[in-house]
């Protein structure tokens, strides 16, 4: 659970490091930059298949969380990517005490 932890602890920093040199360096008008980059093939692969890789996380994180309203703005927070989602994690294995299947299961673990 430890290396999990330092993985997502890491993994959120470099993320917010990398966020915030784009906006340093190309502003906060990062819908026209995702949209705009759609006119490259390879681009545009690349955000279908980020997009197909969050639904499901999202819809995970809906189904796990024990009050729908906690869940949908959770879900909401993970379409925004691994800023949010890593964090989600990381707060979610200290709340569940490490327990892997508390983890994944959420309000459907039962002991």
């Amino acid at each position: 659970m430890n290396l999990l932890r330092g993985f997502l602890i890491i993994g959120w920093l470099l993320l917010v490091a990398i966020t915030f040199h784009a906006i340093n360096t190309l502003g906060l008008d990062s819908a026209k930059v995702f949209f705009d980059d759609f006119a490259h093939a390879w681009r545009a692969q690349f955000y279908t298949d980020f997009l197909l890789h969050v639904l499901p996380i999202t819809a995970w994180v809906f189904w796990r969380e024990p009050s729908k309203i906690t869940g949908m703005l959770c879900a909401v927070g993970t379409t925004f990517g691994g800023v949010f989602t890593l964090m989600y994690l990381l707060i979610t294995t200290f709340r569940e005490q490490g327990d892997i299947r508390r983890v994944l299961l959420g309000k459907h673990y039962t002991s």
